[in-house]
């Protein structure tokens, strides 16, 4: 029988493989791609020229996946902390808390990129130049707050939910040290080597590495049998 717990269920264990694969492509699709900082707000200028570049089906697509990052992406992080947190609720607790801070800022990020793609779109590049620099939009202040909570949450949260799922021992090893993996592959190797497809790599790491936790949580919700 088709029960609301089975729904649920299914809905999280989607978002659990959703997620990495929605960002991945977000990523790989970026008008940027290559750069880390993908789009480089450092280069307004740069960042007009490629969206104005961009293929038009692969920037549609870009901007959809913008719109649909901010709802699957927390969810995401929740399943994969459920999963784990029978057996290890701390580290859950802290990998799910680090997931919804790294996630807020998908909300602000969303927003600049549909200004960009406008901005590109209406070419006037001197004047939307300046509302992206740092005297404009992009302050230090502000814009620190929300880049420390995009990269230090997602990072973080792939090592203690890793961490968590290890201890957890919900699914085969392989798969929470694949995501924990992950975390410094799109982080300090990908904007260490400027190499933009790190952080696909990555988050195709994190993909594989959910796919176990994915099939508990359809199965099961994530109760794993105590031993």
């Amino acid at each position: 029988m088709f029960t609301h717990e089975r729904l649920q269920r299914l809905l999280l264990a989607g978002a659990i493989v959703a997620s990495p694969l929605i960002l991945g492509a977000w990523f790989a699709s970026c008008p940027q791609y290559g750069n880390p900082a993908c789009p480089d707000n450092e280069h307004p200028l740069a960042v007009f020229a490629a969206f104005r570049a961009a293929d038009a089906h692969v920037l549609s697509g870009f901007l959809w996946l913008t719109v649909i990052a901010p709802y699957v992406v927390p969810i995401g992080y929740l399943g994969l902390g459920l999963v784990a947190l029978p057996r290890a609720p701390w580290w859950s607790l802290l990998g799910m808390l680090c997931g919804w801070v790294g996630s807020i800022p998908w909300g602000f990020i969303a927003d600049s990129m549909f200004h960009l793609n406008t901005a590109a779109q209406l070419r006037q590049d001197a004047s939307f130049s300046l509302l992206y620099s740092r005297q404009g939009l992009f302050t230090p202040g502000p814009i620190v707050v929300v880049a420390a909570g995009w990269v230090l949450g997602h990072l973080l949260a792939h090592v203690f939910l890793g961490i968590a799922l290890l201890r957890a021992e919900a699914i085969p090893r392989w798969a929470p040290s694949l995501v924990i993996a992950a975390a410094p592959v799109m982080g300090p190797i990908a904007y260490g080597t400027g190499i933009g497809a790190f952080q696909v790599l990555g988050y195709v790491m994190t993909f594989v590495g959910s796919l176990p936790a994915a099939v508990v949580m359809a199965k099961s919700g994530g109760k794993v049998p105590q031993s």
